[in-house]
């Protein structure tokens, strides 16, 4: 078996994006690069977007396609807050993410990780892969770049981490 190995070979630059659970939030990270094929398209863009005051979402694949999820749920967030007088929960917005991807599976290209606070549940964190799965995790990691992480997050994450432990540790 040849195990010709060429470590100068192009490889994959594309998004990572995490969210972490700690005791008492979240923390959301994502890379700042935009890239089209091999080509970076933009060095230094935000690929965390504010859905409402206590929640975020992090965006990987199509930019397009995930620029547009976000702006339909904060204007869904947006007239949930008016019609019941109180911000929408971490869960009702990963949700709002979830249906809109499920129900456009065919036709978007991007995986995104909800996080926030809200005071029934504390800080959640939830996954949703291309398809529009919805999985609640302690910790979500996505984009190309998730698989180099997993093994080190599996190992690296723990139930009551303070926030500074989860910044400093795990980012």
């Amino acid at each position: 078996m040849d195990l010709d190995m060429n470590v100068n070979a192009p490889h994959s630059m594309g998004t990572t994006i995490i969210g972490v659970t700690y005791n008492g939030g979240v923390v959301l990270g994502a890379d700042s690069r935009t890239s089209t094929g091999m080509y970076v398209a933009n060095r230094a863009s935000d690929k965390i977007t504010q859905l409402t005051d206590n929640v975020y979402v992090c965006r990987s694949g199509s930019a397009a396609d995930s620029q547009i999820v976000s702006d339909y749920v904060r204007y869904f967030l947006h007239q949930h807050t008016i019609q019941l007088g109180q911000p929408a929960t971490v869960k009702v917005a990963a949700n709002l993410i979830r249906l809109l991807s499920y129900n456009n599976k065919n036709m978007l290209q991007t995986g995104l990780i909800v996080g926030g606070w809200d005071k029934y549940e504390g800080g959640k964190i939830y996954g949703i892969p291309l398809g529009g799965t919805l999985i609640e995790q302690p910790f979500a990691i996505g984009g190309s770049g998730s698989s180099y992480l997993y093994g080190f997050f599996d190992q690296a994450w723990k139930e009551g981490m303070t926030k500074e432990e989860a910044e400093v540790h795990l980012f």
